[in-house]
């Protein structure tokens, strides 16, 4: 399979169906992963014609349980989009998602271009590409029912889960911290799920991992741009009337989210 026009326009379709998934046809659905990432990059493209502009990338998978999962020896990455940026409890609840989940991250905004192509990203020169951190949520839904008939490959240019995220607080002080070690948590009414950034690749190390896997598809991290770096907690489901979410991240302001 090549990332030809039926193939692309078959994964736009199935992204205005959202938040359901209603499929795409075996025969334009990528093989493999590197089939998967090209297919992604061919139908981002595609988006940006139609005016629908990207924010920047999460990293998914992050955490070795969520590659056992999915078969793979890495994490995953997929696109982030300016029209699913969302504030409240209440944006996340209007979207009407199928089974939604709360990730708890850190969000960096880059202030320069960052390029993997040849291989070697100094984890200074990464780091030295971060304009601000923040916290933040990533509103993910599993609107495939089951993911791996889907194809982990089609997940890829279906933005992996993603339905929405919300940026929380900056952290003028992150670079004091230890990324490598820091507790977070998500509390939705009185149900508490926690984790640490020892289980998942850091920020940084998150960014240039991103950088380089970029690279083989021809394409380079771009100042501006928004990176979720992988949930520090186990995704928690959301459920159907939640009072209160709150967010925090070892030495970063709480995010909370709440209804009106």
């Amino acid at each position: 399979m090549t990332a030809n026009n039926d193939a692309v326009e078959a994964f736009i379709r199935a992204r205005d169906n959202r938040p359901r998934w209603r499929g795409v046809p075996p025969e334009l659905r990528p093989r493999t992963l590197e089939e998967g990432y090209r297919l992604q990059k061919a139908v981002y493209a595609r988006l940006e014609a139609l005016g629908v502009k990207r924010a920047g990338y999460k990293v998914a998978a992050a955490a070795q349980a969520g590659q056992r999962f999915f078969g793979l020896h890495e994490p995953a990455y997929a696109g982030i989009f300016e029209n699913t940026r969302m504030e409240s409890l209440n944006d996340i609840l209007a979207a009407r998602l199928i089974e939604p989940a709360l990730e708890c991250e850190v969000a960096v905004v880059l202030g320069s271009d960052i390029d993997g192509a040849n291989g070697q990203i100094e984890p200074e020169r990464v780091a030295a590409g971060i304009a601000a951190c923040h916290i933040a949520c990533e509103i993910i839904d599993d609107r495939y029912g089951d993911p791996l008939a889907a194809g982990v490959p089609s997940l890829l240019v279906d933005d992996f889960f993603n339905a929405g995220f919300i940026i929380g607080p900056e952290n003028p002080r992150w670079r004091t911290l230890d990324l490598a070690h820091l507790d977070g948590s998500i509390r939705i009414d009185d149900l508490v799920a926690r984790g640490n950034s020892a289980d998942i690749l850091d920020a940084v190390t998150s960014v240039r991992w991103l950088a380089g896997k970029l690279a083989e598809v021809g394409t380079r991290l771009r100042a501006g741009e928004v990176i979720l770096t992988g949930s520090l907690v186990t995704p928690m489901k959301l459920g159907a009337e939640p009072r209160a979410a709150s967010l925090a991240i070892e030495g970063f302001e709480p995010l909370d989210l709440k209804r009106a």
